[in-house]
């Protein structure tokens, strides 16, 4: 592509978002999409803030696991506390036609969107095949699956998804490329880790019932089935909610950027930005997720809330007993 044809293309889609003719046709949908984003971001701040002191208390979950799932809640926060209010900016300076800002503005949402959403989609697909290695490695797990990997695929996530949103500057079109066939093939990876590990499974149970239980022995031990059941339900929840949140934006944005360039279209700038949202709110539902599939992450939530609400009712007796001194000693 030539740089003309290239910086024609970019110009045009930053323009098209920050279009103040366009906001005047859409003002109330901005406004409601703003509440929406306020709201969520609000959520999946406190939620993920819980979730990630939480994690760095629990001491029982598998280290592996752990530093994956927290990864996952990181990213999460930093939706919470930066992606969304870029967003939120956006539409604010979109609906006060601050067009020269909306347009630096825009640029940096869509570079913290695409790395945190860019690392979310691959934790989580590493969380799927973290589970499908554990059933077919059996003993030999621990001795593949090291922290010092774990971390260093960690590193890789957020090296690649900076990689990506760095292309949005160089070529518009390669980004676009890149950001759909990544997410694609995460969700290609995910369901097919899960096809696999429920094809297992189910072998496995056949198995049992025909009694061949020296055999199922060889397979997983029956001790480990139910705890490691628990982690695949619980991976599959998050993996199903990432889906049904990223899926609406995968479909959409595969068309509707090349008929926002022939039009400057409301219901196209609605579609998208609708679909980002709910992009967003996945990392709003995870923690709801966390502690309703994973025991240990839920007693730990619970433990911090019961000491945080200790804390502000001892510190309140402590003002109400210093208010009343002094006004005894008036």
């Amino acid at each position: 592509m030539s740089t003309t044809s290239f910086t024609v293309h970019r110009q045009t889609m930053e323009d098209f978002f920050c279009s103040t003719d366009l906001s005047e046709r859409i003002h109330i949908p901005l406004i409601c999409l703003s509440v929406v984003n306020i709201i969520f971001a609000l959520t999946a701040t406190m939620g993920n803030t819980l979730i990630v002191v939480a994690l760095q208390r629990e001491t029982s979950l598998h280290p592996s696991s752990k530093v994956l799932l927290r990864n996952l809640a990181v990213t999460d926060l930093c939706v919470g506390i930066v992606s969304q209010p870029l967003q939120i900016a956006c539409f604010l300076t979109l609906l006060y036609r601050l067009s020269q800002i909306c347009h630096y503005v825009y640029k940096v949402s869509r570079t913290a969107s695409t790395i945190l959403c860019g690392v979310s989609l691959s934790t989580t697909t590493a969380v799927s095949v973290d589970r499908l290695l554990a059933l077919l490695l059996r003993l030999r797990y621990r001795q593949v699956v090291t922290l010092k990997r774990i971390y260093g695929a960690v590193i890789w996530f957020w090296a690649c998804s900076i990689f990506t949103a760095g292309t949005s500057y160089w070529d518009y079109a390669v980004w676009r490329a890149l950001v759909i066939s990544s997410t694609s093939l995460g969700l290609v990876a995910s369901i097919y880790c899960y096809s696999k590990i429920f094809l297992t499974l189910r072998r496995y149970q056949n198995q049992v019932r025909d009694n061949a239980q020296e055999q199922a022995n060889q397979t997983i031990p029956p001790s480990k089935m139910k705890r490691y059941r628990k982690t695949v339900y619980s991976g599959m929840c998050v993996q199903l909610a990432l889906v049904s949140c990223y899926l609406p934006y995968l479909l959409v944005s595969s068309f509707a950027y090349r008929e926002m360039r022939r039009r400057q279209s409301a219901a196209f700038y609605l579609a998208v930005k609708s679909t980002v949202t709910l992009l967003y709110f996945n990392s709003s539902l995870n923690p709801i997720l966390y502690c309703w599939k994973i025991k240990e992450v839920r007693q730990a939530v619970k433990d911090n809330l019961r000491q945080l609400f200790r804390s502000s009712n001892q510190q309140l007796r402590k003002d109400t007993e210093n208010n009343t001194d002094s006004a005894e000693c008036r």
